[in-house]
């Protein structure tokens, strides 16, 4: 099963999920994708925030303390 929520604390504005042959395919392929990711070094590639902002989906803007 697939499942995306955004934003990250509740209250969740979207909501999607999914399953089937097609989902285990897919996270078998992010697996590999992710893990050349982390042995190349690369934190955020542009095509993942691209993919991101087309789902709605930003990241935490971070809080500055005083």
């Amino acid at each position: 099963m697939a499942f995306v929520a955004q934003p990250q604390i509740p209250p969740r504005n979207v909501n999607w999920s999914s399953h089937g042959r097609w989902v285990h395919t897919a996270k078998v392929a992010f697996e590999k994708y992710f893990m050349a990711k982390v042995k190349r070094g690369k934190s955020e590639t542009f095509y993942e925030k691209a993919a991101l902002n087309v789902m709605g989906i930003e990241k935490l803007k971070a809080v500055r303390k005083s």
